[in-house]
């Protein structure tokens, strides 16, 4: 049985729960489902701790049992909450607590809320954009609305909250879900319809938020919806936002919806019907995630050669490019494979043989940094991106003295994790089913082999911000780019240097030309590689540590195959 953990804010109203607003709608899952099959533990918390916009709900409204924080488990403080515990496994995200929930009971209606094949929010927020609209940009929006309302609601003119245009938008769109056609030969069994016919005339409508059916989607929407609505006369949203508000009344007349009654403060009057709206307009398409136009990115070429050869010009002229074939860190330790249970051997398993030949000798590299680390010490490892956890579990059966965690944000990589972890029967690994966002345990050594992209820079961050050493083999250079979280270049002799933000893409593009060893851009594409792996060197070291870069032995046993290890200076 899973186990939900949320925080409450003390207040001097018995029988009353204060909490935030992800806390809020997770237990309105929890009561659309009965809450007979997952135990809830609310941690009280000083009312002056919270930072956030409350709800007041009451205690009778939801079985509950209210415990102390020092009570609670240490794998359910990993992540921020809400989070879930099942067994071995924490799950943080509004989005995956949710369909653990759901998953939990063995009831065919509840399990239908997870729509096709389960997967309703199964995909993270970095890759839907559907996700991220439920998760993410909704909850802000209401935040926000909350926290400065004078940005939405001000002398009788109203601001619509962006996101409800998408809203709008999106349910004005055709039905764009997996099992489109299914859906629609059954509604239309008079008609031939072919699977090449235009979604546009299968005669399917957005009643709910993914179409003919309500989905977990939609009771993480709800009290959104419900909060931001109650700001508002109804003359305005049946004007300005019709099909949101048509969808709203669906889910408030749906007896399969229990309601779960809470209270807040929006402090102040609402606007009369006739106030001034004001209403951003947005690119009408389906949030949904198989909705292909969100597939157009800007036209960027980014490998023209004249643009390589003036960024690496630049980088010559400053002396950045000097690489140096240095050996990687950890390369003397002692290592055999005859010593690893077959089940943490990737030859072991399904791979081909030559893929699995190159995926022991890439483990075998970062496992020996960690040995060098760690051994005889007892750290808490975090593998990052881990995947089905190669790595992790690999260093857990050579470092029995260490507690290592897998962070993996794909719930189906992290179960094949754990079946592995059971058959070796490991007692030193947890699993954490999240996005970097919500992990917020203390480590001492954090690891990725191969986190894409922005993710080797934001798992060294978290490094740096932790203090702990860090071994990272960084993969697609050429998905860098900057983001809510960080920004390139990286370090601080790089921001110096007449390297613009476009030349620092080309050269990100330009080393993931590195694939054909025949190739006359590949020992460019490598330079490329080294310049941006330089600059994370720099930037560490600039916080403190000391950073090696090095080649995998051997290089050949894949072409992203630069080694940055960071060991931290307590001194």
């Amino acid at each position: 049985m899973a186990t939900v953990y949320i925080q409450s804010f003390s207040k001097d109203i018995p029988d009353t729960l204060q909490v935030t607003l992800e806390s809020l709608i997770v237990l309105h899952v929890l009561k659309v489902c009965d809450n007979n099959e997952v135990n809830l533990r609310i941690v009280l918390q000083h009312d002056n701790a919270a930072t956030e916009p409350l709800f007041q709900l009451a205690t009778s409204s939801i079985s509950h049992d209210i415990i102390k924080y020092h009570d609670v488990p240490c794998i359910a403080k990993y992540c921020s909450w809400p989070v879930a515990v099942a067994g071995k496994v924490v799950i943080a995200g509004l989005a995956s607590v949710s369909r653990q929930i759901i998953k939990s009971y063995n009831d065919k209606d509840i399990i239908a809320l997870l729509g096709f094949r389960e997967a309703c929010l199964m995909a993270c927020n970095e890759t839907s954009i559907w996700t991220k609209f439920c998760e993410i940009d909704m909850i802000a929006t209401v935040k926000g609305m909350l926290e400065n309302v004078n940005n939405y609601i001000k002398s009788n003119t109203i601001r619509i909250p962006v996101d409800l245009t998408r809203f709008e938008a999106h349910m004005g769109q055709p039905v764009r879900i997996h099992n489109v056609y299914k859906l629609a030969r059954e509604k239309n069994k008079d008609k031939l319809i072919k699977s090449n016919t235009p979604i546009e005339q299968l005669n399917l409508e957005h009643r709910y938020g993914e179409g003919p059916f309500m989905t977990l989607s939609d009771l993480l929407l709800f009290p959104c919806f419900k909060i931001v609505f109650s700001m508002f006369d109804e003359t305005v949203l049946a004007a300005q936002l019709p099909l949101s508000l048509l969808w709203y009344k669906n889910l408030c007349n749906d007896t399969k919806q229990p309601k779960i009654d809470f209270n807040f403060s929006i402090g102040f009057e609402k606007p009369l019907k006739d106030a001034v709206v004001h209403q951003e307009k947005v690119v009408k398409q389906s949030l949904y995630t198989s909705d292909p136009k969100r597939y157009k990115p800007q036209c960027r070429i980014y490998t023209r050669q004249i643009d390589v050869d003036k960024a690496l010009t630049i980088a010559t002229d400053l002396s950045l490019v000097n690489i140096k074939n240095e050996k990687p860190f950890g390369y003397e330790i002692d290592f055999s494979w005859k010593d690893i249970p077959l089940e943490a051997n990737p030859e072991g398993g399904a791979l081909p043989n030559a893929r699995a030949t190159r995926k022991c000798q890439q483990l075998q590299n970062l496992a020996k940094a960690a040995i060098k680390i760690s051994a005889n010490i007892n750290h808490v490892i975090v593998d990052f991106c881990s995947g089905s956890g190669h790595l992790g579990i690999l260093v857990a059966a050579l470092l029995p003295n260490s507690h290592i965690i897998l962070v993996e944000n794909k719930e189906r990589s992290l179960q094949r994790a754990l079946e592995r972890v059971a058959k070796l029967n490991l007692t030193n690994v947890s699993l954490v089913q999240s996005n970097l966002d919500y992990f917020v345990a203390t480590f001492d050594v954090g690891m990725a082999l191969h986190a894409c992209g922005v993710a080797t820079d934001l798992v060294i961050q978290t490094c740096i911000k932790n203090k702990a050493h860090f071994i990272c083999c960084p993969c697609c250079y050429g998905g860098i780019h900057n983001c809510h979280h960080l920004t390139y270049p990286r370090s601080i002799m790089f921001k110096d240097t007449s390297l613009s933000y476009k030349d620092y893409l080309t050269i990100g593009h330009s080393a993931d030309q590195t694939h054909d060893e025949n190739n006359t851009k590949t020992a460019q594409g490598y330079a490329c590689m080294h310049l941006i792996d330089t600059d994370r060197k720099l930037q560490a070291e600039e916080c403190g540590y000391e950073v090696h870069l090095g080649k995998l032995l051997p290089p050949s046993c894949t072409p992203k195959n630069n080694l940055l290890v960071g060991i931290w200076n307590c001194s």
